[in-house]
């Protein structure tokens, strides 16, 4: 079962990995709009797996993303590793109803707001525009993790998720 999981969260790393640099820039899809496929996906291995699976397969993510697209490589990696930790840290700390809602939702925030706070500082511009596209980023990652959910969990057929009844 280990072997399993292992392999499937490899697996769907990579590929929403490529998804996010080799495909969906060429879809002509607004790509303001549309999150990190591959960020989610993290999210979604943190908030089912735990924060130390997150910071696994986080750190590998933003290794990788950093290497093969435009962004800040260090920034990047950190920033995946912490946004799938926060979300595996806060999934086993709350209750069962509000997992799919409440981790997602810290760990895309934190990723959105330090991209702006990076923005602002190798810029000196902050303008509105871009917050509320993060915003709507956002909502769109919630919907995405939302259909997710139910699919991986049956296939990674956690141990507990959310507080622990004893």
């Amino acid at each position: 079962m280990r072997l399993r999981r292992r392999i499937f969260c490899i697996l769907t790393t990579l590929l929403t990995l490529l998804l996010d640099t080799s495909v969906m820039p060429f879809t002509g899809l607004g790509m303001q709009y549309l999150p990190r496929i591959c960020l989610v996906n993290v999210i979604l291995i943190g908030t089912i797996l735990g924060g130390t699976q997150g910071i696994i397969y986080g750190a590998l993510a933003g290794i990788l993303l950093g290497i093969s697209s435009y962004q800040p490589a260090g920034l990047v990696a950190i920033m995946y590793t912490a946004c799938a930790m926060t979300a595996g840290a806060i999934s086993r700390k709350i209750k069962p109803a509000l997992v799919t809602v409440l981790p997602p939702i810290v760990g895309y925030s934190m990723y959105e707001l330090s991209m702006l706070m990076y923005y602002y500082v190798s810029t000196g511009f902050f303008p509105l525009a871009k917050f509320g596209l993060a915003g709507i980023r956002l909502a769109v990652a919630l919907v995405l993790i939302q259909i997710l959910y139910i699919p991986w969990i049956k296939i990674l057929k956690p141990s507990s998720i959310g507080k622990s009844r004893r």
